[in-house]
């Protein structure tokens, strides 16, 4: 654009008080309206009577008035000066600055009204924000009150399964207890999925790094569907690359979550032929190796458009796959949203008929020390004879307690049981034992309150270990329970193994 002249944006004209023009003396911005001896009033019609009110020797300005020239409105800023009765009037064309002017005005007052209806909407969305934290911590009371209420009868479910499978009994009935121990574990699978599901959800998923033995977690994830497995036509196998480290830094929890997860639907999907566990290196840096993990297996498979809803909450490819196989859809999506949380990724291939590989990609963190394995801790846990301990257990639930002195009685320990916290106190008052386990929830003293009352208890229980019985597992309510004096936690539902190994680590 090219800028017009200076001459051309104003005019300067002289005139007497009355208005007649006297000269026109520079400018050309209208010239052709202005005509000596002709009224300037003309063209400028708002300057009659303010040229007699002139104070001599004075400047007087006029901001923003309009001229019509040739049908056509300009905009003016006029400066006039009078000397002795003559008037020198410099008139300033003006139009495109107040045109910008306008327009300037006009985005301010739009984004006044901008900003205004985004204010609004921002506290619209902070009271719905308020709304959503407090249905997500009602859900999450709820879960965390449902967990309990239903992990205890399906203690007493899955702990007198074990029980009846142990006796000698028909093989009808052992066939029963099978199928209910199998219904249970099946129902435990869902509740574990749910509350995964609503702690990552929240935010709440704290992943751990502590060193781990990969080649073991691979080598027992098969070896654990080995033993579950009871179909001949199926085989299961592991293949650990020999240049994939043995001791990392990772969260074997998880990642046991994520395998048992695959290998399990793998299992489920396959009538016959082999399932397999591959792991090998996909990067190996100086301080991190990422590793692929390989679930493959020759069962039904699936479509495409299968394949591409299988991490979606809830998904079962066929609606009855929830009633034979057990389980609510949700194992996949949590395997996922584990990864992405451990900055790993998941991908399937699939052909229907022809089977599913999953691959698996987690970054791990190199060990720069050597530790002892798991394994190896356990295997030193598992030759402690517990045979004579003085064992105290407070559960106010009969079958509970008639499950714990089930499992403990192989072990020739001098079982004390309490029916509620009150009772346990005066137990521990004047008795001395070596353990103690208490249930969280009791009538008149809790597990919680009973385990800070050591004061009152013989000097000889003061420092003995206390283990809580409890279906709240989740990390934060472990070390909340540690913090007040527990020395570790039996989740329910619990197996006879687990429960022993958790009072044998408890001694060490």
């Amino acid at each position: 654009m090219i800028p017009a002249k200076i001459e051309d944006v104003f005019i300067q004209i002289t005139t007497n008080i009355t208005g007649d023009i006297l000269n026109i003396d520079a400018g050309k911005f209208a010239v052709s309206e202005f005509h000596l001896n002709q009224s300037i009033f003309n063209v400028c019609p708002f300057l009659e009577g303010t040229l007699e009110a002139l104070g001599e020797n004075t400047p007087f300005l006029l901001e923003g008035m309009v001229i019509n020239i040739d049908n056509q409105e300009f905009n003016v800023d006029l400066e006039l000066f009078n000397k002795n009765e003559v008037v020198t009037v410099l008139i300033h064309n003006r139009t495109n600055v107040y045109k910008y002017v306008d327009q300037l005005n006009q985005n301010r007052n739009d984004i006044f009204f901008v900003k205004r209806e985004l204010a609004e909407k921002n506290s619209e969305l902070e009271r719905l924000r308020k709304i959503a934290d407090k249905a997500n911590e009602e859900k999450s009371r709820f879960l965390a009150m449902m967990s309990h209420e239903i992990r205890n009868p399906l203690n007493v479910i899955l702990g007198y399964s074990e029980m009846i499978s142990n006796e000698t009994i028909n093989n009808s009935v052992k066939e029963y207890a099978n199928l209910l121990s199998l219904s249970g574990k099946n129902l435990k699978v869902i509740v574990n999925d749910i509350l995964d599901l609503s702690r990552i959800e929240a935010g709440k998923l704290d992943l751990v790094n502590a060193q781990l033995n990969i080649h073991e977690i691979a080598k027992n994830a098969i070896d654990n569907y080995r033993f579950q497995n009871k179909n001949p036509n199926v085989t299961l196998v592991v293949e650990v690359n020999k240049n994939v480290p043995k001791i990392l830094i990772g969260d074997d929890v998880r990642i046991n979550q994520i395998l048992s997860n695959l290998l399990s639907n793998a299992l489920k999907f396959t009538e016959k032929g082999v399932i397999s566990l591959k792991l090998n290196v996909d990067s190996d840096e100086k301080d991190k190796v990422i590793l692929n993990f390989l679930i493959e297996d020759s069962g039904r498979g699936m479509t495409a458009e299968q394949a591409s809803k299988i991490f979606n909450e809830y998904q079962q490819n066929n609606k009855d796959d929830n009633r034979v196989y057990g389980g609510a859809g949700l194992g996949l999506s949590i395997v996922k949203k584990l990864l992405l949380a451990m900055a790993g990724e998941i991908s399937v291939i699939s052909k229907l008929n022809s089977g599913t590989i999953f691959k698996v990609k987690i970054p791990f963190t190199k060990s720069q020390k050597n530790k002892h394995s798991q394994n190896e801790i356990l295997e030193k846990v598992q030759i402690l004879d517990i045979s004579g301990k003085r064992v105290l257990v407070a559960d106010d639930d009969v079958l509970n307690q008639s499950i714990v002195s089930h499992i403990l009685k192989s072990e020739n320990v001098a079982l004390t049981l309490a029916k509620d916290g009150f009772e346990a106190l005066e137990m521990l008052k004047n008795t001395i034992f070596d353990i103690v386990l208490l249930d969280i929830h009791m009538p008149n003293i809790t597990g919680e309150k009973l385990v800070q009352m050591s004061n009152e208890f013989a000097n000889d229980n003061s420092n003995i270990p206390f283990l809580a019985l409890t279906a709240n597992t989740t990390e934060e309510d472990i070390l909340r329970y540690k913090s007040i004096g527990f020395k570790d936690v039996i989740g329910k539902p619990y197996t006879a193994k687990q429960f022993k190994e958790q009072i044998y680590k408890a001694l060490i």
